[in-house]
């Protein structure tokens, strides 16, 4: 089996992701938030989004030949925030480092273009996710109650060493040194 990776343009990736998303996600719910909107509401946010189509963003999938087998994507969301928001690996892919190289490359695309911090938000009870980002360096920063997704969990990798140690300290995984306490303000 010869899997590749590869980025794609917005036309290229939502029409698949929207096609296959519950394919994926079987078992699973989220309540359709545009459904309960109203037309005013719609189009506020409409106008609301349009200032942001220049923004960073990223869609990558995983291919066996040409077909795609699972996917990432993410989106700025401060000057030195990017928020991960989804990612998934069809069924008979799973636990064949797919998504582990999916993670790789995002971060990777994310740290070259100067983004210090790279979070995402995952249902609690997932697993499969939050593991491999704990491993690869992603610490849990937050939890959060939402009417879409409900309770979720936010993971965070900062893409500079030295924060990353100074989060250590925030988290209490160790005490500040002296060099941690020559940044105080």
């Amino acid at each position: 089996m010869k899997i590749t990776c590869q980025f794609l343009t917005p036309e290229e990736f939502f029409p698949f992701f929207q096609e296959n998303r519950s394919n994926v996600f079987k078992g699973e719910f989220d309540f359709n938030i545009k459904a309960v909107l109203t037309e005013d509401e719609k189009t506020k946010q409409k106008t609301l989004w349009e200032p942001l189509k220049n923004i960073h963003r990223y869609q990558l999938v995983a291919k066996e030949n040409d077909k795609i087998i699972g996917w990432s994507f993410g989106i700025q969301k401060t000057f030195e925030d990017f928020y991960m928001v989804n990612s998934a690996v069809f069924p008979e892919y799973r636990r064949q480092g797919i998504y582990t190289e999916l993670m790789r490359l995002a971060v990777e695309h994310i740290t070259e273009l100067g983004f210090q911090r790279i979070y995402s938000r995952h249902k609690m009870s997932n697993n499969a996710v939050i593991i491999p980002k704990l491993k690869a360096g992603f610490v849990i920063t937050g939890f959060e109650v939402g009417d879409v997704f409900g309770n979720l969990v936010e993971l965070s990798y900062y893409t500079n060493p030295r924060r990353r140690e100074l989060l250590e300290v925030r988290t209490g995984m160790r005490r500040p040194s002296e060099e941690d306490l020559g940044l105080i303000y």
